[in-house]
């Protein structure tokens, strides 16, 4: 089966408000030309980061642990768009963001399910 759609993941920076000398890192999250942005909460410094590469430049435990993090959470975002296909969902770059940040309702708590049966 051939599908015209598309999905991107790209991490990327923005220079952080706070602080003059450190960049802020976000991920963007592309899926049929719509875009959704997260920003993953981590900063570092501009001489250490490759923009080329969009990972952490140098050896430093902090370079490697933040690289790692990266990696991660490059690799959630793939899983959530998986689980959505494997679901037959319609996949869009909102759908994907809520899943990876747990906003989607994918879980029922207890008192909804005592709701749901009572009603049936």
């Amino acid at each position: 089966m051939q599908t015209n759609s598309t999905f991107s993941i790209i991490l990327f920076t923005r220079k952080s408000r706070s602080v003059a000398n450190k960049l802020s890192i976000y991920v963007r999250i592309t899926v049929n030309r719509k875009r959704s942005e997260i920003s993953l909460k981590r900063t570092i410094l501009i001489n250490e980061w490759d923009s080329s590469k969009n990972r952490g430049r140098g050896n430093s435990y902090k370079v490697r642990i933040l690289n790692s993090y990266l990696d991660q959470c490059y690799s959630q975002l793939q899983d959530c768009q998986k689980q959505l296909l494997e679901e037959g969902k319609i996949v869009s770059s909102k759908a994907i963001k809520s899943r990876y940040l747990g906003e989607d309702n994918t879980h029922k708590t207890l008192t909804e399910l005592i709701a749901y049966h009572i009603q049936t």
